[in-house]
């Protein structure tokens, strides 16, 4: 019965969000929508952490949707990637619903609010879990969509519904180059499997879908960039970055926290899965252009994110341009392709997934006590707010990459990695400390605001719920800090698995062919 369960636990976590999705609309009462919306949520949590539980002890396995293997069916793998990215997702929506949880008390609209959050976290699960390329298009659409409104949300304030028309433009730009890719990728192999796709680059014939039908040479370099491009856009690299500030900025602040701490970052992962696993970019030169890519957006993205935090009086709009130049790191390290840069990249997306949200929720509390959202309103906040204050303290000093908090040994390890590289990844260094460096002003900019003399009274304080929310989070990012060994483990363990696409086939097609 518990191994059932354990099998079950990252589809069941899904299926959890879908049904809660569609129940909370008919759920008759703003009690009763606190009680479902938290335990909801808090069953996702348990749910992935049992999916974890059962990769950490019995090892990597495939969840076959309907009992049918690929090219028919469409694979669900966990595995040491996958797993604890669905333990971060559950962790942080449930920061962001027990955040928002008096938004029912406000208005009856609330529950929608929450319906298509269940529904993206759903998306987001389904993201990371399948092997299947078109099904990698299918929940991006409903990721997205459910985004696009929730930015519009208060379609009362004129610039959150522009935002959000700017969000969708961008949006259906991304899905767009992803399908044309996704139908170049059938029209050769045959196959939407990634693992069936890898398999076939090595030379195996399906008895069902065939061999390859068209010139590796020719097609892969223009699929490979295709993809990527259509992932930078969806993360946000620089130059494709316009969407983003204006709508993590103009979203509720829970919200933005979902975008900024989840969704951009798990583009980058499942664009890792496709070139890593699907068209082995690591080891096949005609896909390799794709981390190329990848690796220039990053480098421009991790700068100029950076550079432009320091010219932004929009607390929401500073920590969203962090967000840029931190998926710029991320997007370097996987663009290395070495287990350490991996590492440092997977360990960056888990740390800055926390960071990020906290950082997010804690400027909407400033915002709602103050009215405002201009970094010098909040001139001597510290001493009517000093708790709010003290979390966004540790985010803020997280994001710089102070030790012994958890983002210092990411950016350590991505600095290591690419020192270790050598040649001219080495240089690399440049625009890693620069980023550094930039965010370091920026957030001091900010704290020093916070904590210097003066400031009028805030009309609202935070309720223990909305504490407990941000507090989550940062104690997360705390205790990885101080105890970061089990944390370099299991991401050396995940950039393992990523890069070992024999592995990925095996346990997906059941046999490694040839």
């Amino acid at each position: 019965m518990i191994d059932m369960l354990l099998f079950h636990a990252p589809i069941l976590a899904m299926l959890v969000g879908m049904v809660a999705s569609f129940l909370i609309i008919v759920v008759p009462n703003q009690r009763v929508i606190k009680v479902f919306v938290v335990s909801s949520a808090l069953a996702i949590v348990v749910l992935a952490l049992l999916a974890f539980v059962r990769v950490f002890v019995g090892g990597s396995y495939v969840y076959y949707m309907g009992g049918w293997p690929p090219p028919i069916g469409i694979p669900y793998v966990i595995d040491c990637f996958s797993a604890p990215l669905a333990v971060v997702i559950a962790i942080v929506v449930f920061s962001t619903m027990l955040y928002s949880i008096k938004d029912t008390e406000k208005t009856r609209e609330a529950k929608w609010c929450y319906s298509l959050r269940f529904l993206m976290e759903a998306g987001m699960l389904g993201l990371i879990f399948t092997g299947d390329v078109f099904h990698i298009f299918v929940m991006l659409e409903v990721v997205g969509l459910s985004a696009i409104i929730l930015v519009a949300f208060r379609k009362d304030v004129k610039q959150a519904v522009e935002a959000a028309i700017k969000y969708g433009i961008y949006d259906v730009l991304a899905i767009s180059i992803f399908y044309l890719s996704t139908a170049m990728i059938y029209g050769m192999f045959g196959s939407m499997a990634m693992a069936e796709i890898s398999a076939k680059l090595g030379g195996y014939i399906s008895p069902i879908s065939g061999g390859i039908f068209a010139s590796p040479t020719q097609a892969l370099p223009v699929i490979a960039t295709l993809i990527v491009w259509s992932f930078a856009i969806g993360s946000a690299l620089f130059p494709l970055h316009f969407w983003l500030p204006d709508a993590h900025s103009m979203a509720p602040s829970a919200l933005s926290a979902i975008l900024s701490g989840l969704i951009v970052q798990i583009n980058l992962a499942v664009l890792a899965r496709i070139l890593f696993d699907g068209l082995r970019a690591s080891a096949l030169p005609t896909t390799a252009i794709g981390l190329y890519v990848l690796l220039v957006l990053g480098v421009l993205s991790s700068v100029v994110g950076s550079a432009l935090m320091l010219v932004q009086t929009d607390i929401k709009r500073l920590i969203a341009y962090s967000t840029i130049s931190n998926i710029g790191l991320i997007a370097i390290g996987f663009g290395v392709a070495t287990v350490t840069s991996v590492s440092a990249a997977y360990l960056h997306i888990i740390n800055h997934a926390f960071v990020k949200a906290a950082l997010f929720m804690t400027a909407g509390v400033f915002m709602h006590a103050t009215g405002s959202r201009e970094i010098r309103s909040y001139r001597g906040i510290s001493r009517s707010m000093p708790y709010a204050t003290l979390l966004f303290l540790v985010g803020a000093l997280a994001s710089i990459g102070f030790p012994p908090l958890s983002i210092f040994w990411s950016k350590l390890l991505l600095l290591y990695s690419v020192v270790q590289n050598g040649g001219i990844y080495s240089y690399l260094v440049v625009p890693i400390l620069v980023t550094v460096v930039f965010e370091a002003v920026a957030q001091i900019r900010v704290l020093a605001v916070m904590y210097s003399r003066g400031g009028s009274p805030v009309r609202d304080r935070p309720s223990k719920a909305i504490y407990i929310s941000i507090g989550l989070p940062i104690a997360i990012t705390v205790l990885i800090g101080i105890m970061p060994s089990f944390a370099f483990e299991y991401a050396g363990l995940a950039a393992s698995e990523l890069l070992d696409f024999e592995k990925y086939i095996k346990v997906v097609l059941g046999f490694l062919p040839g």
